[in-house]
C-alpha cells in the first residue's frame, strides 16, 4: 500500500515523530541513510503502520501523490546534501518539511532552490525532546502557506495541546518564520536553565540542602505560578540516583549547545535587541568549558564556605517571587526578538499564536503562557507593559535584589539571575547615564548629539 507521508532520518527525534504518526492512525513510509537502521526500526515497530525502504527511489515511490515527506536529519550539511540527492526525484506539487534545528537563512536558501522546480518545501520547528515527538510536540511550521496547508492534517494530529486543548501548532508566517521562532524559543531556554542552575547552586552551597531537599522546593514552586516544564525536569534531575549516588553529582559541569543559543545573540546583535539574559547563558557554557583556567584559579583563590545570614524558608520565600520576575524579563527579550525580527524580516509572525502553541509539548512550556497569548493580542513593546506584569513586577524586583545583594555578597556567580536584574533595573529608569557616553563620543571622536530642550544635532567645540 501506499503512505500517505514520508519520513527521513530515524535517530532519536526522527523514530520518536514517525511512532507519534503512526499511532494517530496514518501509513508512514520510513528511511534512513544506513539501511540497517530502517531494518532495525521496522523490526522493533512492527509492518503495520509503517513501510522501509532501502533506496530513495524506493522511498519515493512508495508515497501517494503528491507527496509529504518530513526530514528529520541533522541540520546544515547532512539537510542540504539530502535535499540536493531528493529533488531530481519529486515532482511538481510535492512538498518536503525539514523538521531539524536549522537556521532559519538556510531554509529560505533551501525554499529558493525548491520553489524553482515546482516543490513547496516548509520549514518547521520542533520542541519537545524525544517524549514531545513521541506524545506531542510544539511545531512551528513556516514556508509557503500551500506548503502548510499539505502538511496540517498531520501536524495538527500528532501537536501536544495548549490550555485550552487545541494543537500546539500554527504557521508561523514566510520563509525561514518557522525556524526563526524555534531559534527564539531556544534562546529563552537557555536563560530559564541557567536561572534553575543558579538557584540550584546557592541551595546546594549555600543552604547546604540535599538533593531530594531542592526537589521539595522546586516541586513546592511548580505548584505555584511558577509551574513549567523545565522545573518539573529539574526535580526528576535532582532525584536521579545511580545505586547510591546522586547522578547530578558526578556529571561533569562541561556545558554543551548545539548553536541555536550562538543563532539568538547573533540576531540580537544584528536587529538592534538588547537579550542580557539570553547572552549570559551562552557565556557561561562557554566559560564552564575553560576548566583549565578555572580550576587553577579555584586552587589559588579558595575562600571559606559561606555562611547565609537569612533562614532557607526567608529566602525560597523571595526567590519564588524573583524567579517569576526573571522569568518574564527572559519572555521579553525572547519576543522582543521575535517583534523585531518579524518587523526586518517581514515574517508575518502573530506573537500571540506563538505563544499560545508553546503551552503545550515545548521545552519553556509554563503557567506564564496563558496571560501572554491573552496581553500579545494587543500590541505593546514590552511584555512588562500588560496589566498583568504589574503583580509581578511590584513583587519580583525587591525580592530580586535582596537575592542578589546576598548571593554577589558572598562570591555566587548568578550572571543569568544579574543580568535578568540590571535589564529590569535599565529598561525602568526614565534617564540613563548614557548622556556622559553621548558627550565623551563627542569630545574625542567629534559624533554629535542631541538634545532635550531644542531638536537636532550638535556638536561643542570641547575645552
Amino acid at each position: 500500500m501506499s503512505s500517505q507521508l514520508g519520513l527521513m532520518g530515524l535517530g532519536t527525534m526522527g523514530s520518536a515523530l514517525a511512532r507519534n504518526l503512526a499511532s494517530r492512525g496514518f501509513h508512514v513510509s520510513v528511511w534512513n541513510r544506513s539501511p540497517e537502521k530502517t531494518e532495525d526500526f521496522i523490526r522493533h515497530f512492527g509492518e503495520s503502520g509503517f513501510t522501509g525502504s532501502p533506496s530513495l527511489e524506493e522511498f519515493v515511490e512508495s508515497l501517494e501523490k503528491p507527496r509529504k515527506i518530513i526530514l528529520m536529519v541533522p541540520a546544515g550539511g547532512p539537510v542540504e546534501e539530502l535535499l540536493q540527492d531528493l529533488l531530481p526525484l519529486l515532482e511538481l506539487g510535492d512538498a518536503v518539511m525539514d523538521g531539524g534545528n536549522e537556521h532559519f537563512r538556510d531554509t529560505e536558501r533551501f525554499q529558493e532552490s525548491y520553489i524553482t522546480k515546482g516543490v513547496l518545501l516548509l520549514g518547521c520547528g520542533i520542541s519537545g525532546g524525544e517524549e514531545g515527538a513521541l506524545k506531542g510536540p510544539s511545531l512551528m511550521p513556516g514556508g509557503d502557506p500551500q506548503a502548510w496547508e499539505s502538511f496540517r492534517p498531520f501536524l495538527e494530529a500528532i501537536a501536544a495541546e495548549d490550555f485550552f486543548g487545541k494543537a500546539c501548532v500554527s504557521y508561523m508566517g514566510k520563509g525561514g518564520a518557522g525556524h526563526f521562532v524555534k531559534m527564539i524559543h531556544n534562546g529563552i531556554e537557555y536563560a530559564e536553565m541557567q536561572m534553575l542552575a543558579e538557584i540550584y547552586d546557592v541551595l546546594k552551597n549555600l543552604f547546604r540542602l540535599s538533593n531530594d531537599e531542592i526537589a521539595e522546593v522546586f516541586n513546592d514552586w511548580n505548584e505555584s505560578e511558577l509551574n513549567s516544564y523545565l522545573l518539573q525536569a529539574s526535580v526528576d534531575v535532582l532525584k536521579q540516583k545511580e545505586a547510591d549516588l546522586f547522578l547530578l553529582d558526578v556529571i561533569s559541569d562541561e556545558a554543551g549547545q548545539k548553536g541555536t543559543g550562538v543563532w539568538t545573540v547573533e540576531e540580537a546583535l544584528k536587529l538592534g535587541v538588547a537579550a542580557p539574559s539570553i547572552t549570559e547563558a551562552l557565556f557561561i557554557r562557554m566559560l564552564s568549558n575553560q576548566t583549565h583556567v578555572r580550576r587553577p584559579l579555584h586552587a589559588q583563590f579558595k575562600e571559606e564556605a559561606p555562611v547565609p545570614n537569612q533562614t532557607v524558608g526567608n529566602f525560597t520565600e523571595l526567590a519564588e517571587k524573583a524567579l517569576l520576575l526573571l522569568r518574564l524579563a527572559h519572555f521579553d527579550q525572547g519576543f522582543s526578538l521575535l517583534r523585531e525580527g518579524n518587523a526586518y524580516y517581514e515574517f508575518g509572525i502573530d506573537l500571540s499564536e506563538a505563544a499560545r502553541i508553546w503551552q503545550g509539548g515545548c521545552i519553556i512550556r509554563s503557567k506564564i503562557l496563558a496571560p501572554l497569548n491573552s496581553a500579545l493580542k494587543e500590541p505593546a513593546d514590552s511584555l512588562f507593559l500588560y496589566g498583568f506584569a504589574e503583580t509581578i513586577f511590584k513583587e519580583g524586583l525587591p525580592a530580586l535584589r535582596q537575592i542578589l545583594s546576598l548571593t554577589t555578597g558572598l562570591g555566587f556567580a548568578t550572571p543569568v539571575m544579574s543580568a535578568g536584574l540590571q535589564y529590569i533595573e535599565t529598561l525602568k529608569r526614565d534617564r540613563l547615564p548614557t548622556t556622559f557616553i553621548q558627550a565623551l563620543r563627542d569630545r574625542f571622536g567629534s559624533h554629535g548629539y542631541q538634545r532635550i530642550d531644542r531638536e537636532g544635532v550638535f556638536h561643542s567645540q570641547w575645552k
